[in-house]
């Protein structure tokens, strides 16, 4: 939710866009924020896809090899038992996947771009049969989170908020380096 809020802090008209469906879409559920409204707000779908490609919670996937493997087209083997690591960071910020890779754009997971991601290519909460039992609930809980909040506030940069996000180079997970400084003002309604 940290790296969310300070991609809208940096990109006021995303945050913009956002607030209009929450609160259009609030007007239709009677002013509540219910399981079924959440779901109905596919920007915040986009917005939160997007900024897991961008920072990912792991650097990487980790596997082990139940049979020896040879890479297709090279000389490679992988042996069975061998440790394999797959950078998702590395994948998700590539250009070739994702044109412009460290601009923020929710767009590339619109109904009609998201189809045009290679299969593997965004892998924020892994791939295959280990893939992570809380997809759903880390999703439901993140997109709430974001929505009371931009409901609510607008967030800005302020003197402190880094232009360009670093990484604490000392942390398994990937977390900022100084922190995620932001300024927020309750919206007035």
């Amino acid at each position: 939710m940290s790296y969310a809020l300070y991609e809208l802090a940096m990109n006021e008209d995303i945050q913009e866009q956002l607030r209009t469906q929450l609160q259009e879409t609030m007007e239709k559920h009677d002013g509540k924020l219910t399981y079924q409204a959440l779901q109905s707000v596919n920007y915040l779908d986009m917005i939160f896809s997007e900024t897991l490609r961008k920072y990912p919670v792991y650097p990487f996937l980790d596997r082990t090899c139940t049979k020896t493997y040879r890479v297709p087209g090279t000389d490679i083997v992988l042996d069975k038992g061998v440790f394999a690591f797959t950078s998702i960071l590395g994948i998700q910020r590539d250009p070739q996947y994702f044109p412009e890779p460290e601009r923020f754009d929710p767009e590339r997971f619109s109904d009609a771009n998201r189809r045009n991601i290679p299969s593997c290519c965004f892998m924020s909460f892994g791939e295959g049969p280990h893939k992570c039992l809380g997809l759903r609930l880390g999703y439901l809980q993140g997109k709430l989170g974001i929505a009371h909040i931009i409901l609510n506030y607008r967030v800005h940069p302020c003197a402190s908020t880094p232009k360009k996000m670093e990484f604490n180079l000392h942390s398994f997970l990937i977390t900022p380096r100084d922190g995620v400084p932001l300024k927020f003002t309750r919206v007035t309604k």
